[in-house]
């Protein structure tokens, strides 16, 4: 896992290499002037790998010294895991970090950022070489006018990632680093107003943004600012948590009216049937039972049962299923199979999507699906079976983006008022 022909393997990914008994050479491939160039970026001694492969051959205790687990580096004393910042408006400032910064030193226990080490690099680099290509997506950056690296150190830094250490001098459990990285990380929250987060992985990250349309500027329909302002906010951001929940107030917008509607519809259509009679008991306690049975729908506060309201928005504002699965396949081509085939994973009640039912199961579906996904973003009580964790299932709920962006698309659209010229 973590020899030399590893970590070969993982750099054959992004640059070409030649291999002596003695030394190393990297090669960057680039084009210029219509021609095909290489440029070498890398000339070390073997002897620099040999040296960090002997870290990884130790034993100690019967177990290796050191372990690779979903992009964290790990022995008994030592934890270093790669981050990222959340804030696009620190991502800058935190690119400059090379020194060790947010330093803690307390109760035998250093914590730091900084630049990631060799070790973490060239274990990252082995993982990569025995994984699928496209499983990580690594940004090796190399100018054509740039120096060449004698150094590994020096050539590592060109991937320009960040790691959070953590050293310690007794042992500890690897819930333990754990607990007090992720602790260390929310101060450094508080304090700083940087948002940090482990990466789980590097697999490339797909961002769920809708091709450009060529559609009309002129506009001739006036659309409800209300809705658009939630709408903008969701575009504006590439947070998946805030996407989500922008696009769903577009949804939710129309709950209470269209409750109350639904409810006066089937109360008129009851009391204008020709068999009904006021004067009737049988027909007054069936108007009764019919009237309270709406009423349960309804909290203390007069908010009507959501789930139901959903329902009711998509059936009259999203009037063509059509339509939106032609939305949806314009934001993400995979976006329709994969809700055909795949469950929420953190949510309870979600259900698959398969467009190709009638409309009604469609309808249902949606409403299931999105409603389960939006609980789980929003309950986050403790106990609770399946619930939404920051940054773990980001990616997951990216995967629901585009259904619910084409719903609120769908909603602005079929809601908006005709401009009289």
């Amino acid at each position: 896992m973590f020899t030399i022909n590893d970590f070969l393997k993982g750099i054959q990914v992004y640059a070409e290499i030649e291999k002596t008994n003695e030394k190393l050479k990297i090669f960057k491939s680039y084009k210029f002037d219509g021609r095909e160039n290489r440029k070498l970026v890398l000339e070390v001694s073997l002897k620099e790998l040999e040296e960090i492969e002997s870290e990884f051959q130790k034993v100690k205790d019967g177990s290796d010294t050191l372990k690779w687990d979903e992009g964290v580096l790990w022995d008994k004393t030592t934890f270093e895991a790669a981050v990222d910042v959340e804030s696009q408006s620190s991502r800058f400032y935190f690119s400059s970090i090379s020194n060790e910064r947010y330093t803690a030193d307390e109760h035998g226990l250093k914590f730091c950022v900084s630049a990631a080490s060799k070790k973490y690099i060239y274990a990252l680099l082995c993982n990569c070489g025995n994984c699928e290509s496209d499983d990580y997506d690594l940004n090796l950056t190399i100018r054509v006018d740039s120096e060449i690296s004698s150094s590994l150190e020096e050539f590592f830094s060109r991937f320009r990632i960040h790691t959070v250490k953590l050293n310690s001098k007794e042992i500890l459990t690897k819930k333990e680093f754990n607990r007090l990285i992720h602790s260390y990380l929310f101060n450094i929250s508080y304090n700083y107003d940087v948002i940090l987060f482990i990466k789980k992985s590097f697999k490339r990250e797909l961002r769920y943004r809708k091709r450009t349309r060529s559609g009309q500027m002129f506009p001739y329909k006036a659309y409800k600012q209300e809705l658009t302002k939630y709408y903008s906010q969701a575009i504006a951001v590439d947070i998946p948590f805030t996407q989500y929940l922008a696009f769903y107030h577009v949804a939710e917008y129309f709950f209470q009216i269209i409750s109350e509607q639904n409810a006066f519809d089937e109360i008129e259509q009851f009391i204008t049937r020709p068999s009904f009679s006021p004067y009737k008991k049988e027909d007054i306690k069936q108007f009764y039972n019919k009237i309270k049975k709406k009423m349960r729908e309804q909290s203390e506060d007069g908010v009507w049962n959501e789930k139901t309201a959903l329902l009711l928005s998509l059936k009259e504002y999203v009037v063509d299923i059509e339509n939106l699965k032609n939305a949806i396949h314009s934001i993400d081509e995979s976006a329709i199979e994969y809700y055909k085939n795949s469950d929420v994973n953190f949510a309870d009640g979600s259900k698959k999507i398969d467009f190709d039912e009638s409309d009604d199961h469609v309808y249902l579906a949606i409403r299931d699906r999105v409603y389960s996904v939006r609980n789980a973003i929003v309950h986050s009580k403790e106990g609770d079976k399946l619930r939404y964790e920051p940054f773990k299932h980001d990616k997951q709920l990216a995967k629901e983006i585009p259904l619910i962006r084409s719903i609120a698309e769908e909603i602005i659209i079929n809601s908006a008022d005709s401009i009289k010229f």
